[in-house]
């Protein structure tokens, strides 16, 4: 039913997390459909890892970085406006959002090339621990999806 697929990858081991089957699926049987691949849990590996996968995946999907947040607040989880390649070490271990801005202006200009639908239905997949919840609480800004234990 999602206009939009996000494939949410494990910065430490992207390949590893990875759907392929599912892409492959999407790609035959809805062209119509976009993927993105969000690399999630940028801060626990080094930036130049980071650069890396994001030149590897780009040339397949469109491909954010990102850090959910982690702030162990109720409400009003914190975002950045900085771009996650280009957050500074402070940015990364804090508790705020990275990458959010970026995700929700792609998602816009697909609303957008939807020239009849004034919204889109995004989908959040991804293997275990790779961080789904995270994300969804992250841009909504709130605690809506139960987090596991890591």
């Amino acid at each position: 039913q999602a206009d939009v697929l996000v494939e949410v990858l494990d910065a430490r081991d992207p390949l590893g997390c990875r759907c392929f089957a599912l892409e492959r699926f999407v790609v035959a049987k809805h062209p119509d459909k976009k993927i993105i691949l969000l690399l999630n849990k940028i801060d626990l590996v080094p930036r130049e890892a980071v650069e890396q996968w994001l030149l590897y995946l780009r040339r397949q999907f469109p491909t954010i970085a990102f850090k959910a947040a982690t702030s162990h607040q109720r409400k009003h989880l914190g975002r950045s406006a900085v771009a996650a390649s280009k957050a500074s070490h402070k940015l990364l271990e804090g508790s705020d959002c990275l990458g959010a801005d970026t995700l929700l202006q792609l998602l816009k200009n697909y609303t957008r090339s939807h020239k009849i639908k004034t919204a889109i239905t995004v989908g959040v997949v991804g293997f275990p621990n790779v961080g789904k919840s995270s994300v969804i609480n992250s841009l909504r800004r709130a605690k809506v999806a139960q987090v596991g234990a890591t």
